[in-house]
C-alpha cells in the first residue's frame, strides 16, 4: 500500500503449468491440474478451470470457488477522487490490459478514500464507514512454491464506525481505527476471502486521530493526549481479548505528535515530531531520532518488509531500518507526496508534489533514476504502486496509470487509461 503524505496545518516464484501437473498427478493420480483465468478470458489467457477427479479428491492447493494460475494474477485498483456516486472503483487486469467489473460502492455524499490495500483486499470509507472489497486476485506462499489464484471481485461488507481514521492489515490480521469515539475493531483477514466480515476483538481508547496495529497476538494503539485537537503521544498494548496489557510492553513509549504507522514483519513503527517509534517482536520499544540532515519530520510511513520510507515534511525521503536503528536519506527537489517500497526491500518508488518520479536503492539511499512523470500542482495529488516487476505512478489530471520500468531509468512501459482523476492506485495479487 501506498500512503499520501499529510499536509500540515507492504518473490513469488511462477511455477511452470508441468511442474504443477506433476504435483498433482504424484498425489491425487488425476489426469491433470488445468489452470484458470477467467474474469477476462480464459481462452485467451491459456488457462482453465481447477478439475477435481470426484466428490472427495481435492487437487493441492485447490481453493473453492477460485480459479489456480500459473503466474500472479495482477490487477490494477484505481479510486477517483471525484466520483461520489460509484465510489469511483475502477479494475483493470494488468495481463490482459481488459477492464475488470467492480463491486459497486456504496453511494453516499463524499468519494470514498482509500485507506489500505494489502495485495488482495481494498479499504476504504467515507465518514461513517468502512468498505471491504476483495480484487479477486491473490497469492497463497506455500513455502517451496506458491499458488496464484483469481475469482470475480466481490464487495465483502461494510464495517459502521464514527469518522474511519487509519486500516492497517497484515497476513493475519486487519485493525480499524474511528477517529470519531476511538473504536478499534480487529477482523481475521482469511475469514474475508470467505466472504465473512466477523470481528475477533473490539475496544475503545478515547476520541483522537489515531492509529491501531496488529502485532504479535495483541494490537498497539495510540492513546488520545490531554487535549480533543492534539495529536497522541504515547501507544499502548492490547491482547486479543481487548484488555490493555501495556505492562508487557517495555522501553520508550512516549514520542509526541504521532501520526503515520507501518507495520513489518518483526517491529511496527510510528511516526512521531521528533524521530520513529518503533516497537519489535520482544515487545520492546524504542526512539529513534530523525537523522539531522531531516527536512523536518514524517507525517506518514510507508511499510516494506523489513523497512520504511519516511517522506519528510519539508523535502527528502528516509528509509528507516529498525532492526540497526541507521536511516538511508534521499534528495527530492519538492516535498514527497506518494512513495512505496518494492516487497524484497530493494528499492523505493517516489513521486514528489512536482510529479518528479526518484527511484532510491534502500541500501544507500542513492538516487539511481529521477525524471518528470506528470504535470504536478493539480488538486490531486500523483499516487505511485511498486512491484517485484514495475512501478505505477497515476496521473490525476489525464485519468491514466503510467506502468514503468524502475530498472530502465522509470521507461514508461504503457498508459492505462483509467478515467476520472485518480488519487489513490493499488496493485493486487501478489499476496
Amino acid at each position: 500500500m501506498t500512503l499520501q503524505r499529510r499536509t500540515r496545518a507492504r518473490p513469488p516464484v511462477p511455477l511452470s503449468r508441468l511442474a504443477t501437473v506433476l504435483a498433482v498427478l504424484a498425489v491425487l493420480a488425476v489426469p491433470g491440474l488445468a489452470v484458470g483465468l477467467v474474469a477476462c478470458g480464459a481462452q485467451d489467457s491459456g488457462s482453465e478451470p481447477v478439475v477435481t477427479s470426484g466428490a472427495t479428491d481435492t487437487p493441492h492447493g485447490y481453493v473453492e470457488g477460485a480459479d489456480e494460475a500459473t503466474e500472479p494474477q495482477l490487477r490494477l485498483a484505481a479510486i477517483d477522487a471525484d466520483d461520489a456516486d460509484s465510489g469511483g472503483l475502477t479494475l483493470v487486469d494488468l495481463l490482459t490490459g481488459d477492464s475488470v467489473d467492480a463491486p459497486a460502492e456504496p453511494e453516499g455524499d463524499e468519494p470514498d478514500v482509500l485507506k489500505e490495500s494489502d495485495g488482495r483486499f481494498l479499504f476504504t470509507a467515507d465518514d461513517a464507514a468502512v468498505t471491504v472489497t476483495d480484487t479477486g486476485v491473490w497469492t497463497v506462499d506455500h513455502g517451496d512454491h506458491n499458488h496464484y489464484y483469481r475469482s470475480e471481485p466481490s464487495e465483502v461488507g461494510t464495517v459502521d464506525g464514527d469518522t474511519p481514521g487509519h486500516v492497517v492489515s497484515n497476513a493475519s490480521q486487519v485493525a480499524m481505527f474511528f477517529d470519531g469515539d476511538g473504536a478499534v475493531k480487529v477482523f481475521p483477514r482469511q475469514a474475508l476471502g470467505d466472504g465473512e466480515l466477523t470481528e475477533d476483538v473490539s475496544f475503545d481508547v478515547g476520541a483522537h486521530h489515531g492509529v491501531a496495529v496488529p502485532f504479535e497476538d495483541h494490537v498497539l494503539t495510540t492513546v488520545p493526549g490531554d487535549s480533543d485537537e492534539e495529536l497522541p503521544g504515547t501507544i499502548a498494548l492490547y491482547d486479543d481479548a481487548g484488555e490493555e496489557v501495556s505492562d508487557d510492553l517495555t522501553g520508550d513509549t512516549a514520542c509526541p505528535e504521532i501520526h503515520g504507522a507501518a507495520g513489518l514483519r518483526d517491529h511496527v513503527a510510528f511516526a512521531c515530531g521528533d524521530g520513529v517509534l518503533t516497537v519489535d517482536d520482544d515487545l520492546t520499544a524504542a526512539v529513534t531520532p530523525y537523522p539531522q540532515d531531516a527536512d523536518g519530520r514524517a507525517w506518514s510511513l510507508v511499510a516494506g518488509r523489513d523497512l520504511v520510507a519516511a517522506p519528510f515534511e519539508d523535502g527528502g525521503l528516509g528509509v528507516f531500518d529498525p532492526e540497526s536503528g541507521e536511516w538511508q536519506i534521499a534528495d527530492t527537489g519538492a516535498p514527497v507526496v506518494s512513495a512505496a517500497v518494492a516487497p524484497d526491500d530493494s528499492t523505493v518508488f517516489a513521486v514528489d508534489e512536482d510529479g518528479v518520479g526518484y527511484v532510491v536503492d534502500a541500501g544507500s539511499g542513492e538516487v539511481t533514476a529521477q525524471r518528470q512523470l506528470v504535470d504536478g500542482g493539480g488538486d490531486t495529488a500523483p499516487s505511485v504502486v511498486l512491484t517485484r516487476e514495475r512501478g505505477y505512478v497515476s496521473d490525476p489530471v489525464a485519468g491514466t496509470v503510467a506502468e514503468l520500468d524502475v530498472r530502465d531509468n522509470l521507461r514508461e512501459a504503457r498508459s492505462i487509461d483509467v478515467g476520472g482523476h485518480p488519487a489513490a492506485i493499488a496493485v493486487t495479487g501478489d499476496k
